[in-house]
């Protein structure tokens, strides 16, 4: 019996909220560049969205991006943004077979104008989803 199978699902919260945080401090641990912390983030949301799914949980916040972070090295910044931009594209499709639909919160008009684009096309593109 798999960990999942063994837990009750009854007792589960409807919403999750994650503080996204120490993937650069992780990779800096490791000898790595922290843009590489940031990409290998995008595997534990990837298996964190996909377990609140088995689950049944139905509303999960992670939380990923705070104003102080705008006062980051321009570099890490832009590649964070780089890094939403491929995420959103790679994920759009895995969204739309799952039925999960992507919303955000905060203010989005200090993202890059390619990152709000890519951000409000699969807000949009997932709004039917439930």
């Amino acid at each position: 019996m798999s960990l999942i199978e063994k837990i009750n699902k009854d007792n589960l919260p409807k919403h999750l909220a994650i503080i996204m945080d120490g993937n650069g401090r992780w990779a800096k641990q490791k000898g790595l560049l922290r843009a590489f912390g940031h990409e290998n983030g995008t595997k534990s949301v990837r298996l964190t969205v996909e377990t609140c799914a088995k689950l049944g949980i139905k509303n999960l916040t992670l939380y990923a991006f705070s104003t102080e972070n705008w006062n980051r090295p321009k570099l890490e910044v832009d590649t964070l943004m780089k890094l939403l931009i491929s995420s959103l594209k790679n994920e759009l499709q895995t969204l739309l077979d799952n039925n999960i639909r992507l919303n955000s919160i905060g203010n989005l008009e200090m993202l890059p104008k390619s990152a709000q684009k890519e951000l409000l096309d699969v807000i949009k593109k997932t709004e039917n989803n439930s």
